[in-house]
């Protein structure tokens, strides 16, 4: 205690030039880098899990390896009651219809997967930002995956795309040699058609021909039914023919008993010839004069008188002629015995022969008659058929009438058909010419669509590795400019600023408004002024180069350059004590509120932490007018990159405040010294 009583003045001024570094040191060094590893993922976030499938899961498996959040799979309930009690900042809940959500992008029935944020804004806004920007990560992975599934769903559709492009080739080949096919049957068509309307015309001209026949016919038919009449009234002349030829039958048959009995006669004739003929050869064989053979040749005179007689009794139904029998008759007388049994002998043949053909004829005559028989039931017969050719030709008459009329009917029939053929004729020449283009268009369609198909496949190559593409479309390549090595270095220059400011104020406070002055020097009642001045602008420099110091050891920082970096740090102190000194030295409290309001001011229009432009429309007027927008800009050309111009334009304008402020608080201060004098 004594040594802080004995030493108290020198704590005391150690403390009030430590002031910029404990304000600035302590800040940044709390959130130097608060969404690195070791700390994001301190943030305590539930997860509840009702995911049926495997992709839940895999969710929380990529959250946990982002490291970004301390992630908790709890249950529903224990989930809303920690969210609500602060124990968890947010809860996700993941469905039980996720996955099958998820794999219903390649159906027909598509669902959107759906996850559930609920962050409670009250615990603490920024976590819950810091949380939604996790969440956000973990969605547009998810929009990857899902378009890349989508992708390749569509990928493979089209892939087939060829295929079904081949398939509808092969079917225009199988159409185009059924157009071949159908345009040569056309052809023949067309060609059958036009002999068909030729040979129609001579059919026509037949058909005409038929009718006109027609009319013969039913003419020559009516002469015919006069025919018949005629005929019917002949055969009525045929009534007496039947007693006529029972006469015939009745001489037939008489002539055939005497031709019977010329026979029997005959017969006995022959062999008794025959035995006086070998007698007599063997008496003349024996008695060559043939003095012993008279009586033979007059039992053969006795013979020929039987001859005679029966040529009486049949007369020239015997067939022998009567010149050739009084011939024989006298035979003996003429030629001698002898010779005359030879004449006996060959006529005894001739006659035996010319008997036999009478018998043949008489025979013949006979049958010819027995068919005569029943003539009188066939001339019946024939005067009933007769009378039914009669009425069968007058059915006949008048089917040929109606046939006549047919025959009209079918020629003006037959002319509408002949000019139907032509009509169909003239159709089917434009069926041939339409399926000519058709087999013609049809073979232009196949070759372009092989060339499509062609080019398809080489197209369809660009989307083969397009689901693995679509998992990253647009690849952010950061290219940074003026690289901020951690969060703590980006905002290092505003509270290095709040902390000079402040700094600069606590020195006024504490050293300025003693009221046991014990820092004279430093003391409102200090009657030289301009020194004091000048001491409260030499501790501020110390202050500031013990700041900047200090922040080199103890923070991790990469100046850009070190000399600028303590310049720069001076002089913003410097520029800020004159400010101070002469807000507070010529306005005293009020100064001091003026202060205070001019730090808060700052801290809102200074453009340290959020952009400038998305601050309110006021403030964004007053930021050129602050000094702590300058100080900001100048240390970011030492902790960041230094850009000359940008340097030289803050530099320069500190130093007209520093410079300006520092004149006029000197004046004032002489002016203050003399009235005093």
């Amino acid at each position: 205690m004594d040594f802080i009583k004995k030493n108290f003045k020198i704590i005391v001024l150690l403390v009030v030039l430590l002031v910029p570094f404990i304000y600035s040191f302590f800040y940044l060094k709390a959130y130097w880098n608060p969404y690195g590893e070791g700390n994001i993922d301190n943030i305590p976030v539930a997860i509840v899990n009702n995911d049926d499938g495997s992709n839940g899961k895999k969710i929380i498996t990529s959250i946990k390896n982002s490291k970004k959040l301390k992630l908790s799979v709890v249950s529903e309930e224990k989930a809303e009651s920690g969210l609500n009690d602060g124990s968890y900042y947010a809860v996700i809940k993941i469905p039980d219809d996720f996955s099958s959500s998820m794999e219903s992008i390649s159906t027909t029935n598509k669902h959107h997967p759906t996850i559930t944020y609920s962050p409670n804004q009250k615990s603490n806004y920024l976590a819950s930002q810091i949380i939604n920007s996790v969440v956000n990560a973990v969605e547009k992975n998810l929009d990857n995956q899902v378009n890349s599934k989508i992708v390749s769903s569509l990928t493979d559709t089209i892939e087939t795309v060829p295929d079904n492009l081949n398939t509808i080739s092969d079917g225009f080949t199988e159409l185009k040699s059924g157009t071949s096919k159908l345009t040569t049957g056309s052809s023949k068509l067309n060609s059958g058609v036009g002999e068909l309307a030729l040979n129609y015309q001579k059919f026509h001209e037949g058909v005409n021909t038929v009718k006109n026949g027609n009319v013969t016919l039913a003419s020559s038919i009516e002469k015919l039914n006069n025919g018949i009449e005629t005929l019917d009234n002949a055969t009525s002349n045929f009534s007496a023919l039947g007693s006529k030829l029972n006469e015939l039958q009745t001489g037939v048959a008489t002539i055939k008993s005497g031709s019977d009995n010329f026979t029997s006669g005959l017969t006995r004739y022959t062999n008794l010839v025959n035995l006086v003929t070998s007698k007599l050869s063997a008496c003349y064989s024996n008695d060559p004069t043939g003095s012993s053979c008279t009586g033979i040749v007059v039992l053969l005179n006795q013979k020929l008188n039987t001859i005679v007689s029966m040529y009486e009794s049949y007369g020239t139904a015997s067939g022998i002629d009567i010149t050739t029998y009084y011939a024989c008759k006298n035979m003996a007388s003429v030629y001698g015995e002898k010779t005359l049994i030879e004449i006996i002998n060959s006529s005894s043949t001739e006659l035996t022969s010319g008997n036999a053909s009478l018998n043949s004829g008489i025979n013949s005559l006979n049958e010819g008659v027995s068919n005569l028989n029943g003539v009188d039931e066939k001339i019946t017969s024939l005067q009933s058929g007769i009378k039914i050719l009669k009425e069968g030709s007058n059915e006949l008459l008048v089917g040929a009438n109606k046939l006549s009329d047919g025959a009209t009917t079918l020629a003006n029939s037959s002319m509408l058909i002949y000019n139907g053929i032509n009509s169909v004729n003239s159709g089917t020449n434009e069926l041939n010419n339409g399926l000519q283009l058709l087999d013609s268009s049809v073979a232009t369609a196949k070759d372009t669509l092989d060339s499509k198909i062609s080019n398809t496949k080489n197209d369809i190559k660009k989307v083969e590795t397009l689901s693995d593409y679509s998992k990253e479309p647009v690849k952010i390549k950061t290219k940074e400019v003026n690289k901020v090595s951690s969060y703590g270095t980006a905002f290092s220059p505003l509270f290095i600023s709040i902390g000079l400011w402040v700094g600069c104020l606590m020195m006024f406070m504490v050293l300025y408004y003693d009221k046991k002055e014990r820092f004279g020097i430093f003391s409102e009642n200090n009657p030289n002024k301009v020194k004091r001045n000048l001491m409260y602008h030499l501790i501020i420099t110390i202050s500031s180069f013990i700041l900047g110091l200090l922040l080199m050891i103890f923070l991790d920082f990469e100046i850009t350059n070190v000399f600028v970096y303590f310049i720069s740090i001076i002089l913003i102190g410097n520029a800020f004590m004159a400010i101070m000194a002469f807000l507070i030295e010529n306005f005293n409290d009020i100064g001091k509120f003026i202060a205070l309001i001019i730090l808060i001011l700052q801290l809102a229009a200074s453009g340290g932490t959020f952009p400038i432009e998305t601050v309110t429309k006021g403030f964004r007027f007053m930021n050129n007018f602050l000094p702590m927008t300058y100080a900001v800009r100048l240390l970011k050309e030492s902790l960041i990159k230094f850009e000359n111009n940008l340097f030289t334009t803050n530099f320069l304008v500190l130093l007209v405040i520093f410079i300006v402020l520092f004149i006029i608080n000197l004046c004032m201060n002489f002016y203050k010294e003399k009235k005093t004098y």
